[in-house]
C-alpha cells in the first residue's frame, strides 16, 4: 500500500514539474500542460482582471508560417532539394542534376487534401552560395486538362510533376528558394 502511495506521489510530482508557464508579448501568462493542452493563468490583481469595454478580445491562434522555403543544394548529393506544402498538397523537389548548361530538378506531387487538384504553380529562385541570383522562374508543376476529371490529381494520389529546368552556370552548390504561388482544387 505504501509503495502505491509513494508511486502516486512521484507521478503527481513529475506531472507538476512538467507544466511550464510562458509569458506572452501582451503580459498574459499561459500554462503549458504536459498533455499538449494550455490555459491562461488567473491574474490575482484587480487591475489586471478589469476588462475595458473598448478593449478587443485577442484571438488565440497558431503563428503563420512563411511559405518560402530555402535550401543549399549540392550537385554531388543524393538528397532531395526540398519539400513545399500548401493546403494539403506536398511538392517534392527531387535530386538536382546538371546537363547542357541546365539545372534540372524533378518534381512529384502528393495530394493529401480532400479535394482534387487542377493546378499547382510555383516560383523558384536559384542563387550562388553567396546569394547572387542566377535565375528566377515561375513554373506550372502540375496542370490537369480542362474539363477532363480523369486528369485531376485525386486525394491520396501521388504523381510525377513537371521537371524544373533553369539555365544557369555550373556551380558545385546552389542556394534554392521556392514557394507554391497558385493552387487550384475542385
Amino acid at each position: 500500500m505504501y509503495r502505491f502511495l509513494g508511486l502516486f506521489a512521484l507521478l503527481a510530482a513529475s506531472t507538476a514539474i512538467a507544466d511550464q508557464t510562458v509569458t506572452l508579448d501582451d503580459g498574459r501568462q499561459v500554462i503549458l500542460n504536459d498533455d499538449f493542452t494550455w490555459q491562461y493563468m488567473a491574474n490575482t490583481t484587480s487591475a489586471q482582471t478589469e476588462i475595458k469595454a473598448t478593449e478587443k478580445t485577442q484571438l488565440a491562434s497558431i503563428p503563420l508560417i512563411g511559405k518560402t522555403v530555402g535550401s543549399m543544394v549540392r550537385l554531388d548529393s543524393m538528397r532531395p532539394t526540398m519539400q513545399l506544402s500548401d493546403s494539403g498538397i506536398d511538392v517534392l523537389l527531387g535530386v538536382p542534376s546538371y546537363d547542357n548548361q541546365t539545372l534540372i530538378i524533378p518534381t512529384s506531387i502528393t495530394n493529401q487534401s480532400l479535394n482534387s487538384v487542377i493546378l499547382v504553380e510555383a516560383e523558384i529562385e536559384v542563387s550562388t552560395a553567396s546569394k547572387k541570383v542566377l535565375s528566377k522562374k515561375h513554373i506550372k508543376i502540375w496542370q490537369s486538362i480542362k474539363r477532363m476529371p480523369d486528369t485531376y490529381l485525386r486525394p491520396q494520389q501521388v504523381e510525377q510533376g513537371k521537371n524544373i529546368e533553369l539555365d544557369v552556370i555550373k556551380q558545385d552548390q546552389y542556394f534554392v528558394t521556392a514557394r507554391i504561388t497558385s493552387l487550384i482544387t475542385r
